[in-house]
């Protein structure tokens, strides 16, 4: 009964000392191939991985975190082709589209005939100016106001200072100049002497305080008649001076413009 004890101590210490082996077996199992990661192999070119061996030495078992990859570049994007040209527009210019090209004034007819012409329209042309400030000077003398007697005082003078360049005129180039002349010359002298005969009665009109009835004043009535005169005058030489003005590309002046 004794042996039979005796052999199951020492069964047990072998079982004991049995897996101690086996657990320190393991222990060191784990220890030296299950631990530490193995190092990646060092070039030769890599100083810096040479130069930091020594530290990761000194760092436990398993501590040491496996060398992070290098990361690569990143691929290269695809190189973006240029943008096709777009069909070119039609440039504009800065002043905007071209406008059609104006046709030069016709040029004046040159010669002796022409210029005589000419002079005879700059003639027409003040006498129209002095024309269209009578009445307006009539009415405000009436109204008896100065404005009115001086405009009448610069008309007169107008006038008289047109039938002089009437007299003046010289048409030996114009067909039947004599006669456009002469014709001018009787309106204008009408107009000048019907403007003196208004300016006789607006001198006295005011100078008397506006006091008298109008139309029944000489002078007034005078400039009424020889008005008259002077637009059947005008009207003759407008007849007569429409194909000269035609001719020479001049205006074909109407007889109450004259």
């Amino acid at each position: 009964m004794e042996g039979q004890r005796g052999w199951w101590r020492r069964a047990s210490v072998l079982v004991s000392l049995a897996a101690a082996l086996v657990a320190a077996g393991l222990t060191w199992w784990v220890v030296t191939e299950g631990g530490a990661a193995p190092r990646p192999v060092v070039g030769a070119g890599d100083s810096s991985a040479i130069t930091s061996q020594s530290g990761e030495e000194a760092a436990a078992p398993g501590a040491t975190a496996p060398a992070a990859p290098t990361a690569s570049a990143e691929p290269a994007k695809p190189t973006q082709t240029t943008e096709p040209a777009r069909s070119a527009r039609p440039t504009q210019s800065a002043a905007g589209p071209a406008q059609p090209t104006k046709s030069a004034a016709p040029a004046q007819p040159a010669g002796p005939a022409a210029a005589q012409a000419r002079a005879m329209n700059d003639v027409l042309a003040s006498s129209n100016a002095s024309h269209s400030g009578l009445t307006d000077a009539i009415v405000a003398t009436t109204q008896c106001r100065q404005s009115g007697l001086d405009r009448i005082v610069d008309i007169t003078a107008g006038r008289r200072d047109q039938l002089a360049a009437a007299r003046a005129l010289t048409v030996d180039a114009l067909p039947d100049g004599t006669a456009l002349r002469k014709s001018l010359v009787a309106a204008l002298d009408a107009s000048f002497d019907a403007d003196a005969a208004f300016l006789s009665w607006a001198r006295r009109h005011v100078a008397g305080g506006c006091s008298g009835p109008v139309a029944e004043d000489r002078d007034y009535r005078r400039g009424l008649a020889r008005s008259e005169d002077a637009r059947k005058a005008k009207a003759r030489f407008a007849d007569a001076w429409r194909t000269v003005a035609k001719t020479y590309g001049l205006p074909a002046w109407r007889p109450d413009q004259i």
